[in-house]
């Protein structure tokens, strides 16, 4: 009779969602409905639930993003509750007393908190599947946990732990796990973001075998061309001064290593020109010490723009890049610089740099406290919360070190400060890893190759011929292959070796001397490139079946057009790799550039890191094609155009999209995408080659590019003026009704791909707004949340807007999206444009009939 009764109780539950209501108590007839079964009151203001052990049915209860700064106690009289989420409160301490009453709880989300520990009544939660701690202040793993042997997803990322037992993976049936952003020795983060096959692996070994300790810094050289970074890396590595011409200065990035007592430093001096810069941040990683060069000579106190070039510059791209780095500025120089010069140059030098930060921390503590004190702040708690993590990220930035980069007694101090930096484990809490000896065996086998006779110098190397080598090397013929795949992509982590097995056409390819592939890089990102067309000898074109004249018609559409046909490409790589690898040549360029007809791997990693961008006319028909089979082959007719490689870094004019966009209308439907400190060097480029990549009508200028998508054009500008930058989105206003639903989609497939884009800058602060559309006003109207379903609901909810400054009022279809989330169980989805969580999307009608095609000749 009792299952009878709790059947029928929970055919009458109800869900209600009381979500976004700006509540600051539970309503009181809300606590006397016994018959709620799920209630939703996330994104409100409440500081406590008093009344909630009222609802003794209850079995969802969501209390994100609230003000609570206790754990509720009267949760313990839940005691159906299933389903808890209390993220993005004020949490510091859970309390004993509470998860013993709760046994059918199986999810707890407890992220963005304050919490230190978990209670140990915990255990008694044996129902409990999903448990998410992240962001929170956690030191030492909960032993609890260990406890909980059903869970098979936990997420502990962005805490403080240093060690992860080895019985969370041998004994709890885990099937999702991350722990990024920690501080853990064992295992490392290299090996935790293979996820759980390569933990339980790491683990597997450190039972079997030794561990041992290592000790490898990862120190980026960074600074304006002619700093001194090259003279400082070879003199470090090399044990003397060694001096280095102007002619020899670095060209993209050079990688050599140096060893002071048990420290390994990895040192990669980065090229000052930037042109090079788009390729850096590929290579500029977390958890290393960068070494800030500043050309004491060129340094004037007087004079902003030198500042702004040799630190500011490097300070700003480091704050956005790598918001939690030490950096330790040089100055660079010393011995061309007057007496009490340097003294002066390196105080005011250590000034700015300091108000930079402050500025910084006074600028985000500013966007803090606007989002408070909105009226309706319950739909920006995404972003807040996001701008309060920025908010505890520091830039550590250390005293100017000065130095004569020609006395060795000036080097060997710079020794001495580096190793002492690098034992503060408060500031490289990651530099000592636990590793299996396994690891270090495969590591030594690995270099063995590298240097063997029998290898090319290049170092480019098939996988399997390459796990066959390391385990003829290391005498590993027994070594599960699994495993060397794992420790193959830790070395890749660790930037030992390069190995991109994500990407289609070098996944079977490892670099074993990553100084390879940046060489490659640097053939076609470099400050000079457009004089290497002077330089091409006679052999090298007649070997690619072209012409002097030709390479008159290349330098031309480059410098016109930004713009390499693949056969200029070619000849380009050609002649330089008889620079640097006259024996190898003809193999390795066969093997980085391809056949004719196929993509070689330099121009897709260079696709794939969004530098360049193919683009090819469209293939006129083919008369001889008289049936379209999907999934077949098209047969393309015989004169296609041959491929064309863009690389907007060196797009000089914007004419032509101007041209093409006709000028800007009052009307036009457009929004703004602020970027705080500014746009990422870079970052204007990669947008417009991932949004190029998706609209194939397009476009291109040094500023602004124009995409047409079903008839509808959309112009995307950049404004990057200090203080001021933001990127701009503006599509024509549509003139019926029903026409508003494509013009959003398409901004918003932009604003997807800006914010995704935006993810590999940690330190960088986005927001959308939409500018009043009364001429001359300057207020602007912000965006809620985008990831989420307010902003459904923020459209819905009003349909007109008044601005605060002029008081007009605008329907706010003029101003915002009112788009209903996509629902993936709905079949009545736009096909007009979809964009998913990784940029992704869709274009025009997603299926296509033919069956056939009539051509008259």
């Amino acid at each position: 009779m009792d299952g009878r009764n709790d059947q029928m109780r929970e055919t009458l539950q109800r869900h209600l969602d009381l979500s976004m209501e700006r509540l600051k108590v539970i309503p009181s007839d809300v606590l006397q409905d016994t018959n709620i079964g799920s209630l939703k009151l996330d994104r409100n203001k409440l500081k406590n639930i008093s009344g909630i052990s009222n609802l003794l049915y209850l079995k969802t209860l969501i209390l994100s993003k609230n003000e609570l700064s206790e754990f509720p106690m009267e949760i313990r009289n839940l005691v159906h509750l299933e389903k808890l989420e209390l993220n993005q409160n004020k949490i510091q301490l859970v309390p004993e007393g509470v998860f013993h009453f709760l046994p059918c709880l199986s999810f707890l989300k407890l992220s963005n908190n304050r919490i230190a520990a978990l209670p140990k009544d915990l255990a008694t939660c044996q129902s409990l599947q999903y448990l998410n701690l992240s962001h929170n202040w956690i030191r030492s793993f909960p032993d609890v946990i260990l406890e909980l042997r059903r869970l098979d997803e936990l997420y502990v990322e962005n805490n403080k732990l240093r060690k992860l037992p080895l019985e969370l993976f041998l004994n709890l049936p885990l099937k999702k796990f991350k722990a990024t952003s920690n501080r853990l020795r064992e295992p490392p983060e290299e090996v935790c973001i293979g996820g759980l096959k390569q933990i339980r692996n790491y683990f597997k070994q450190l039972q079997n075998g030794k561990a041992e300790e290592d000790k490898r810094v990862k120190t980026m050289f960074l600074g304006a061309t002619m700093a001194g970074k090259s003279t400082l890396c070879r003199s470090l590595s090399q044990g003397r001064v060694v001096s280095v011409s102007r002619e020899d200065r670095t060209v993209g990035i050079e990688i050599s290593k140096f060893q002071i007592q048990d420290f390994m430093f990895l040192f990669w001096d980065f090229a000052g020109q930037m042109e090079y810069y788009l390729t850096h941040h590929v290579f500029i990683t977390p958890q290393a010490l960068v070494i800030l060069a500043i050309n004491l000579q060129r340094y004037q106190t007087d004079d902003e723009d030198v500042f702004n070039d040799l630190v500011g510059f490097w300070i700003n791209n480091l704050l956005m890049r790598v918001p939690d780095a030490v950096v330790l500025p040089l100055g660079t120089h010393k011995d061309c610089c007057m007496v009490g010069e340097v003294e002066a140059k390196k105080h005011h030098i250590e000034g700015k740099i300091a108000d930079m930060l402050q500025q910084r921390k006074t600028n985000l503590n500013h966007f803090i406290h606007n989002m408070d004190d909105k009226k309706e702040s319950e739909l920006y708690s995404d972003q807040l919360q996001r701008l309060k993590e920025m908010a505890d990220c520091s830039l550590r930035v250390l005293d100017l070190l000065p130095l004569d980069g020609t006395d060795y007694q000036d080097i060997e101090r710079l020794q001495s400060v580096m190793l002492q930096l690098v034992k503060d484990e408060d500031r490289f809490p990651n530099v000592i890893k636990v590793l299996p000896l396994i690891y270090r065996k495969v590591e030594t086998a690995v270099v063995k190759v590298a240097e063997s006779d029998d290898t090319a110098a290049h170092g480019v190397m098939e996988f399997n011929h390459l796990l066959s080598e390391i385990a003829h090397t290391g005498n590993l013929d027994e070594l599960d292959k699994d495993l060397l795949q794992d420790i193959l992509r830790y070395l890749h982590r660790i930037g030992l070796i390069i190995w991109y097995e994500d990407i289609k056409h070098v996944a079977n390819t490892v670099f074993l001397k990553p100084s390879f592939l940046i060489t490659m890089f640097k053939m076609l990102i470099r400050h000079d490139l457009h004089q290497q067309f002077d330089c091409i000898p006679v052999d090298v074109l007649v070997g690619e079946q072209t012409f002097k004249r030709d390479t008159l018609k290349w330098k031309a559409m480059f410098l016109s057009k930004a713009m390499f046909r693949l056969k200029a490409v070619r000849v380009l790589v050609k002649h330089q790799l008889q620079q640097f690898y006259p024996r190898q040549m003809a193999d390795i360029f066969e093997e980085m550039m391809g056949h004719w007809d196929e993509n070689g791997k330099l121009l897709s990693l260079l696709e794939h890191f969004e530098i360049c961008l193919q683009v090819r006319n469209s293939t006129p028909l083919n008369a001889e094609a008289q049936e379209f089979i999907p999934g077949a082959k098209w047969m393309a007719a015989a004169s296609s155009p041959e491929t064309c490689y863009l690389f907007p870094l060196y797009l000089q004019q914007n004419y032509e999209v101007a041209e093409r966009w006709a000028g800007d209308h009052q009307e036009d439907i457009h929004i703004r995408a602020y970027c705080s400190p500014e746009i990422p060097e870079g970052f204007f480029q990669r947008l417009m080659v991932k949004s190029c990549s998706f609209y194939k009508t397009n476009w291109v200028g040094r500023i602004m590019f124009l995409l047409v998508s079903n008839g509808k054009p959309l112009l995307i500008k950049e404004n990057n003026a200090k203080g001021d930058s933001y990127i701009e989105i503006r599509g024509r206003k549509p003139y019926k009704k029903p026409d508003f639903r494509p013009v959003w989609d398409f901004i918003l497939s932009i604003v997807s791909l800006i914010r995704k884009l935006s993810e590999e800058w940690q330190g960088l602060h986005l927001c959308l707004r939409t500018p009043c559309r009364t001429a001359g006003c300057p207020d602007e109207f912000d965006w809620p949340d985008v990831h989420s379903r307010s902003i459904a609901y923020y459209m819905t909810k009003e349909e007109v807007k008044t601005c605060e400054t002029c008081c007009n009022k605008f329907e706010t279809e003029l101003l915002l999206p009112k788009v209903p989330e996509w629902d993936p169980e709905s079949p009545q989805r736009s096909s007009n444009v979809y964009v998913t969580n990784y940029g992704i999307a869709t274009v025009g009608s997603p299926s296509i009939n033919v069956h056939k095609q009539t051509v008259t000749r």
